[in-house]
């Protein structure tokens, strides 16, 4: 069976994938980042190459010379960090890269960085053909379900959240009354919640949702234990995630931590009846 690669950023995604190649009988190999990716990988794959992040023409060279023409790119790496070029040892390729690109929209970097591989035959995959089991199913997903008002403050959440995936803003917001509190940035999604506590507004309702024009080649839209974590810092009382586009890392622990905060968890549709 032919090799499969996974450009692995943070978080625990690029584990999950490591398991499913190697379970489906492929030989992995990992591009990694230190600061980023988890050590623990090295011992569920065939090898590990730990490259900078701007070692473009390294990292292909890698992938051509083991014969691979499939990779995923898994893994969260915030776009703060590219834009702190002193840290990623650009090479000639990376700067080439950098400086065609027309601007430093999530999508315009990871199509750029996807569109270089390409031209050396190497093709990105989707994540979900890797990661499928583990989206988000529409329906209450903890123990307590959103009261009606919740209900509608996600309903309008929602609207609010496509909206800034349109902008190519961010994919989360957090409402409350039917108000926009926060809006996630360039931060990303738990630090996007925990500027709540800056204003001082308990019982928020959190939604995420993929942009309309999301490629799940990568930057699938994700949440885990810490979202939980941060939703409890500032008081939160409602997570609601699209369902089949959003990723839920360590299921069951992260249910476990909702359900003993009394958080409602939630999957729901990207339009039509919410269901609730």
């Amino acid at each position: 069976m032919e090799p499969v690669a996974i450009i692995a950023g943070a978080g625990r995604l690029p584990l999950h994938i490591a398991h499913q190649a190697g379970d489906r009988g492929h030989r992995v190999v990992v591009i990694a980042f230190p600061g980023f990716t988890d050590p623990a990988i090295e011992k569920l794959v065939h090898e590990v190459v730990w490259l900078k992040l701007g070692q473009i023409q390294k990292a292909i060279t890698t992938l051509k010379d083991r014969g691979i023409s499939r990779v995923v790119m898994a893994g969260k790496i915030e776009k703060i960090n590219l834009m702190r070029p002193w840290d990623l040892g650009l090479d000639r390729r990376a700067l080439r890269l950098i400086r065609s690109l027309k601007d430093w929209r999530d999508d315009t970097v990871l199509k750029g960085i996807a569109a270089e591989l390409l031209t050396d035959g190497i093709v990105v995959e989707e994540i979900v053909h890797w990661a499928g089991n583990l989206m988000a199913s529409v329906g209450v997903l903890t123990k307590r379900a959103p009261s009606a008002d919740q209900w509608r403050d996600i309903e309008f959440g929602r609207r609010m959240a496509r909206g800034i995936g349109e902008l190519d803003i961010g994919q989360t917001v957090v409402v409350r009354n039917a108000a926009v509190i926060v809006v996630e940035a360039i931060e990303g999604t738990d630090k996007a919640i925990r500027r709540v506590a800056d204003l001082g507004v308990r019982d928020a309702v959190v939604v995420k949702m993929a942009k309309p024009q999301q490629d799940m080649r990568f930057d699938v839209p994700g949440v885990g234990p810490s979202t939980i974590d941060s939703m409890i810092a500032v008081n939160a009382s409602v997570l609601a995630v699209e369902a089949g586009k959003t990723m839920i890392s360590d299921y069951d622990e992260m249910m476990a931590r909702a359900n003993k905060a009394r958080i409602s968890v939630v999957g729901i549709p990207s339009d039509g009846p919410l269901g609730g």
